[in-house]
């Protein structure tokens, strides 16, 4: 059980509003930065986060891909993934962000559970919860992370 304010609400919209097969720990991004350089989030659509210990780095829907691919070929960046910064905002207000150096990203591409969805997908893997507790209340619907 999770008390206070202190946690980042979870979502279950991909299961309910778009039928995913399966219930994942789903929260909405506050902002995504990669090598100091934030990629806009649309305001109308949702980004959704969904946090997959299975995976080691991280897998972003294509429309972020290919975004991140023009902004770094714009500044002639050496690296793509860089430093990677996802943050989130807590019931409370606060932020909390989780970041990773160089993740092995891929796109997860068109063939997803979820066809109707129309937003961002982005799955973070160990590489962002390393050195991070992550407890989760499910009947709740909280996720509180701490270092």
């Amino acid at each position: 059980m999770i008390l206070g304010d202190d946690y980042i609400p979870l979502t279950r919209d991909l299961n309910r509003r778009y039928k995913a097969p399966v219930v994942h720990y789903i929260a909405k991004a506050a902002g995504f930065i990669v090598n100091g350089l934030p990629l806009k989030l649309d305001d109308r659509t949702p980004t959704y986060v969904i946090f997959d210990t299975g995976l080691s780095g991280m897998a972003v829907s294509d429309e972020l891909y290919q975004g991140r691919n023009l902004q770094a070929r714009k500044n002639r960046e050496k690296s793509l993934w860089g430093e990677v910064r996802v943050s989130f905002q807590t019931k409370a207000g606060d932020e909390v962000e989780l970041s990773a150096r160089k993740p092995i990203t891929t796109p997860l591409g068109q063939d997803t559970p979820w066809t109707k969805f129309k937003g961002n997908l982005i799955v973070l893997g160990l590489a962002f919860l390393d050195g991070t507790s992550m407890s989760i209340d499910i009947d709740d619907n909280k996720l509180q992370l701490k270092k």
